[in-house]
């Protein structure tokens, strides 16, 4: 937690292209993360997520992009990063 305050320390001090370098470093760290994820679901996968107005969808993986996934709730498809989704255990 302490390396946390430090950066944002450091962000408060830095200048217009410090803080660009920093944007972009979370923005390829961010692609990074939403690529792995969605590398380890497969079609047929149930999962769930946080749609629009925090409400939890519940559906199954119909695509796997390269870091995005089309979720298909029976209502709706959704196009949801990996990093967003939670695999859930099919009930009986």
């Amino acid at each position: 937690m302490k390396d946390i305050k430090q950066v944002i320390k450091f962000i408060h001090s830095s200048t217009t292209e410090d803080i660009n370098l920093i944007i972009d470093a979370i923005k390829l760290r961010r692609n990074q993360i939403h690529t792995s994820k969605a590398q380890t679901f497969k079609v047929g996968d149930k999962v769930q997520f946080r749609g629009r107005y925090g409400r939890t969808e519940k559906g199954t993986v119909t695509r796997v992009k390269v870091k995005y996934l089309i979720v298909d709730t029976g209502m709706v498809r959704w196009n949801v990063p990996g990093n967003n989704l939670t695999k859930i255990k099919e009930t009986a």
